[in-house]
């Protein structure tokens, strides 16, 4: 018993001395004198070249595991490498030099392929090694490049079915490189994926089937794809994809969708076509393109029968000022080509959609968008969108043009109002234009415009400035412009201004909350109501409560003209200014019926062959000059007037109320003229030197016009010999014709002289009525006193000229006169008594 005991003590510690020598003795041997022998075994099993520059270890327990590092093999135009290589072997046969493996891992592989990578007898005229069969191989953290297309995080297991010797591959992976400081989340996009391809068939080719499905945030995102590998490496099949979210893996909006088509791998390229299913409900057909050489490219085609292009549009714009999504910096570049029968965009409906972009390197270029808008307008536009100068920002560099044949139904749609709602009936009805576009965030512009509007050639610039406050400009120049429908049919006064701004408002109000509106407009020629205006320009500015017109320059009947001025809410005006300058005032004559159609309108008739010659008379071809300040409100419109004719002038500071139906006008007026005489001719009368007397004119009156009278208050007349004051008032409404009345004092009064072969006037007494009381100190002949202290009333009526009670001291005596002259006779009848 003694000895069997130290037996089995002996025994004992020579199984220990095994087992640690079976646990040590591999640590402590040099396995790297056999690398080129474990290579050469490895290579001749694995049916590649396999090259092994890293350390070799050999652990027997718990089992014999074989590790290398930086492993790599190369084959067919590929490289496979591994940083670390863990397999589990039979000890008997390595010991015997054969590699009996059982399990396979490898950590850390990056796995680069051409394209097609399944060509050439390595992978397909090879059968599975034996050894594959009985071997669950692994991927750690592997990484698959096929062409410039990347997989990352492959997690995998590989294995042969024993019965068919068909590969089969499942696990998961990643797509999309992540982005610096990004969360795991954000990193990339996640899938689990099984493959199973066959062995060959007696021609060479394989079978495939692959499916994919997303994880994490692409749950419910999945396609499949089956089909043949021939031996040349071409592949042809089916494909499917579904998934709720399509913004997921395009640049598109988030609308669910399922497609299904044949599916043809050639040549370095990738085509998904007769495609068909849906997109956001909608019937849709496509192809898709995926080219790996010799750049990554990824081209789709979709044809769908209704797209909202309110969601589309933000997520085009969102790509290309993406840095690291689909299209940005980091991204495989991308082609959409969408169509569609029919798209809504602000509310509207587009027809006959097409769009096409190339989405790269954080830029969309749009190859080419176009569509037929609401009112059959037809929209092209070309161009590129780029990053802007914020973070996240875009910009648009291209060219757009339209024809528009029924432009109020456009503006309708884009928000303007339709009809003859604040716009003139004739205006604004077609359209055809181009030019060059620029927009970012901060507003967009139309450089270079070009085309034709309402039938007439424009050009110029458009722009739109976002913010608080957006604000439109317009720079634009025409041959021809018709203000007439823009103003009211009688002369535009600020009340019938006002009128027409009021119904323009809700017209410039759709366009924007708080919008400013900025217009520049020159014209060749101008037109209003018959009058042209040549050359014609302004530049206007409408604000919420404010509309300013900085400067409107105008030819007018041989003058140049300009007006400017600012209409606050309420109708109050500010800084109103007209300036009319001329070389001669001949053009002013034909204007002054228009300037005053209230009052001409009564008094064309009675004052006939007097206006007819006093717009002859040579007055009129001096040089004018008028400048009107303005401002106030339409009851209450304080004006500054400085007028110059020649050697006249005139100042005016009247009021004018403007609120009622009937103008107002109430304020002093002067005249000054530093020749009496010369004044008396340039109006025409001939005569008026020889008995008028040398001396200058001064008039200062207090005027009041309007309500169908024109007064003349306190008025202080010096003319040449002639020096009165006293006031006169013109009504117009009184039955039988306008009536003169008032009462007129003079300290001399000199006495017409008629001479020559000239009839007396007196047609001009039809249709007039007058009662005016004369007073006058001295009454002269030439510069003879033949009258003082005469006193009487000139009465005017049917057409029969009177003095009445006259009286006045004649040569030491008294004088009492009363006359008549009846210019209605058929020879002028004189009576004097």
């Amino acid at each position: 018993m003694r000895g069997l005991r130290w037996l089995l003590a002996g025994l004992a510690v020579l199984l220990v001395v095994l087992v640690a020598g079976v646990w040590l003795l591999p640590s402590m041997l040099d396995w790297n004198r056999y690398r080129a022998t474990i290579a050469d075994l490895a290579s001749e099993r694995i049916g590649l070249p396999v090259r092994i520059d890293g350390p070799i270890s050999l652990a027997l327990l718990p089992h014999p595991v074989l590790t290398a590092g930086r492993v790599s093999l190369r084959g067919d135009g590929g490289t496979v490498t591994a940083a670390e290589l863990r397999l589990q072997v039979a000890l008997g046969p390595l010991l015997g030099g054969r590699i009996d493996a059982r399990d396979l891992v490898l950590r850390g592989l990056d796995v680069t392929l051409p394209w097609a990578p399944v060509a050439g007898p390595g992978l397909l005229a090879k059968a599975a090694p034996d050894w594959l069969s009985h071997v669950s191989a692994r991927v750690e953290g592997g990484r698959l490049s096929i062409g410039g297309f990347v997989l990352s995080d492959i997690d995998a297991t590989l294995a042969t079915s024993e019965a068919t010797g068909s590969y089969m591959l499942a696990g998961t992976a990643r797509t999309g490189a992540a982005k610096a400081g990004a969360a795991k989340a954000e990193a990339g996009r996640d899938w689990h994926f099984a493959a199973r391809m066959s062995q060959p068939g007696g021609d060479g080719a394989v079978g495939l089937e692959l499916a994919v499905d997303g994880l994490g945030r692409l749950v419910g995102l999945g396609g499949s794809l089956t089909g043949q590998i021939a031996a040349d490496g071409t592949l042809t099949g089916r494909v499917t994809a579904r998934g709720p979210d399509l913004s997921q893996v395009l640049p598109a909006p988030a609308v669910p969708f399922q497609f299904q088509g044949r599916v043809n791998v050639a040549d370095g390229l990738a085509v998904a076509d007769q495609l068909s299913g849906e997109l956001g409900g909608a019937a849709t057909s496509g192809a898709v393109a995926l080219r790996l050489e010799p750049k990554p490219r990824l081209d789709v085609a979709i044809s769908a029968s209704r797209l909202d292009l309110d969601a589309w549009a933000p997520a085009l714009l969102h790509a290309a000022s993406a840095a690291g999504g689909p299209g940005g910096a980091a991204g495989m570049p991308i082609g959409i080509d969408l169509s569609a029968e029919a798209a809504t965009l602000g509310g509207g409906t587009l027809r006959r959609l097409r769009g096409a972009f190339d989405i790269e390197q954080g830029m969309v270029l749009v190859r080419e968008a176009r569509a037929v808008l609401p009112g059959d307008a037809t929209f092209r536009l070309v161009g590129r969108l780029l990053p802007g100068e914020a973070a996240g920002g875009i910009r648009l560099d291209g060219t757009a043009s339209i024809w528009a044949p029924t432009l109020r139904t456009t503006l309708a749609w884009g928000g303007a109002p339709a009809g003859d709602d604040g716009l003139p009936p004739g205006s604004l009805r077609s359209a055809r234009l181009s030019g060059h576009v620029l927009a970012d965030a901060n507003g967009v512009t139309l450089e270079r415009v070009n085309g034709v509007l309402d039938g007439g050639p424009v050009k110029g610039e458009l722009g739109l400035q976002f913010g608080k406050q957006p604000r439109l400009r317009a720079d634009l120049s025409v041959d021809q412009l018709d203000l007439g429908p823009w103003l009211p049919a009688a002369a535009p006064s600020p009340a019938a201004l006002l009128d027409r701004l009021g119904r323009v408002a809700p017209w410039v109000a759709r366009l924007g909350s708080g919008l400013v509106l900025e217009v520049k407009l020159q014209a060749v020629r101008g037109l209003l109501h018959g009058v042209a205006l040549a050359p014609l320009s302004f530049d206007l500015a409408v604000e919420p409560g404010r509309l300013a017109l900085h400067e409107a320059r105008f030819g007018l009947a041989g003058m140049a003209g300009s007006l400017s001025g600012t209409l606050l809410e309420g109708g109050r005006l500010a800084d109103g200014r007209l300036e009319l300058h001329a070389a001669h005032a001949s053009g002013l004559a034909g204007l002054l019926p228009g300037l005053l159609p209230d009052f001409t309108a009564d008094l064309r008739g009675p004052l006939a062959p007097l206006l007819a010659g006093l717009m002859q008379a040579p007055i009129w071809l001096g040089p004018v000059d008028l400048e009107v300040q303005a401002a106030g409100t339409a009851a209450a419109l304080g004006v500054t007037l400085t007028g110059k004719m020649g050697d006249l002038r005139i100042d005016a500071q009247p009021i004018l109320n403007l609120s009622g139906p009937a103008w107002r006008w109430r304020g002093p007026v002067t005249l000054r003229h530093p020749g009496a005489p010369r004044l008396a001719v340039a109006l025409g009368m001939r005569a008026a030197p020889a008995w008028l007397g040398d001396g200058s004119l001064s008039l200062v009156a207090q005027v009041t016009a309007g309500g169908g009278a024109v007064g003349v208050q306190d008025f202080t007349l010096t003319a040449g010999g002639l020096h009165a004051t006293g006031g006169l008032e013109l009504r117009l409404d009184t039955p039988g014709g306008p009536s003169l009345g008032g009462q007129v004092s003079a300290d001399q009064l000199p006495l017409p002289v008629l001479a020559g072969a000239d009839p007396l006037p007196v047609g001009a007494l039809a249709g007039w009525q007058a009662s005016v009381r004369l007073e006058a100190a001295r009454v002269l002949a030439g510069s003879a006193v033949v009258l003082r202290n005469a006193k009487g009333t000139v009465a005017l009526s049917e057409g029969t000229l009177r003095l009445e009670g006259v009286s006045a001291q004649l040569a030491g005596g008294a004088l009492a006169l009363r006359a008549s002259l009846d210019g209605t006779a058929a020879s002028p009848l004189l009576a004097v008594q």
